[in-house]
C-alpha cells in the first residue's frame, strides 16, 4: 500500500470511528437523515473518504441509504434483532462447546485475561471502550476454534449489533455483563459444558426481555 493510499484509508477509518461512535451514543436520533456533505464539512474530509465511511456504516446496518436524501440512522426491528440474536446464539454455543471440550490451560489463560477486563464508566469513553472489551472476549471464546469464517462472521454480527448491545446497558448493566465472562471462563475451566451453555445463552437471551417490554 503507497502512502498516499494509506493516508486515504487512515482519514477514512478516523470517519468511520467518529461517525460510529455518535451513531452508537445516539448523538443522531432514529431516522434522522446524514449527508455526504454535512460529514465532510463537519471532520473537514473530501467526500470520498465520507461516503466510504457512510457506505460501511450501510454494511453494519447502522445507516440506509435513501436515494436523494442521505443517509438514514436506522434502528434494527424486533424481527431483525430476532434473527440476528439466534444466529449469534448458533455461532457462540458451538465456540462454548468447543472451548470447553478442546481449549488447553495457555488458551483458558488468554480467556481469562480477556474476561478480567474492566470498564470505567466514568470515562466520556467509556461506551467504545465496553463494545471492544466485549467483543474481543467473545472473539477471544470463537478464536479457540482456529475457525476463521466463524470467527469473522461473529465479529460481522457484533458490528451490526453494537448499538443494540450498547443500548442494553440499560437493562443488565455493564458490571453484570463483564462479570458473566469470567463465570463461562470458570464453566470452561471446570469442563462444566451444561454450566458454560447456560451462562453463554443468557447473555444473548436479551432479546425475549425487550420483547416483552415493548
Amino acid at each position: 500500500m503507497g502512502v498516499e493510499q494509506a493516508g486515504k484509508c487512515s482519514i477514512t477509518s478516523s470517519v468511520l470511528d467518529a461517525l460510529r461512535k455518535e451513531i452508537c451514543s445516539s448523538t443522531y436520533a432514529d431516522g434522522q437523515f446524514i449527508t455526504e456533505a454535512e460529514v465532510s464539512q463537519k471532520y473537514r474530509v473530501s467526500k470520498t473518504p465520507a461516503r466510504e465511511a457512510l457506505a460501511v456504516l450501510c454494511q453494519e446496518k447502522l445507516l440506509s441509504k435513501i436515494p436523494r436524501k442521505g443517509y438514514m440512522v436506522k434502528k434494527l426491528s424486533l424481527k431483525e434483532l430476532r434473527k440476528l440474536y439466534q444466529f449469534r446464539n448458533i455461532l457462540e454455543q458451538a465456540a462454548v462447546e468447543h472451548a470447553v471440550r478442546y481449549a488447553d490451560e495457555e488458551e483458558i489463560r488468554q480467556l481469562d485475561v480477556l474476561a478480567s477486563a474492566r470498564v470505567d464508566t466514568s470515562d466520556p469513553e467509556w461506551i467504545q471502550e465496553y463494545h471492544r472489551v466485549n467483543t474481543a472476549f467473545h472473539i477471544g471464546v470463537a478464536a479457540v476454534m482456529q475457525n476463521e469464517y466463524l470467527i469473522d462472521v461473529l465479529r460481522n454480527v457484533l458490528a451490526i449489533l453494537q448499538r443494540d448491545l450498547i443500548e442494553d446497558m440499560k437493562y443488565i448493566g455493564v458490571e453484570k455483563t463483564l462479570e458473566a465472562h469470567k463465570l463461562i471462563v470458570e464453566a470452561i475451566r471446570r469442563r462444566d459444558l451444561s454450566a458454560a451453555l447456560a451462562l453463554s445463552a443468557q447473555q444473548i437471551n436479551i432479546i425475549e426481555r425487550k420483547e416483552h417490554m415493548v
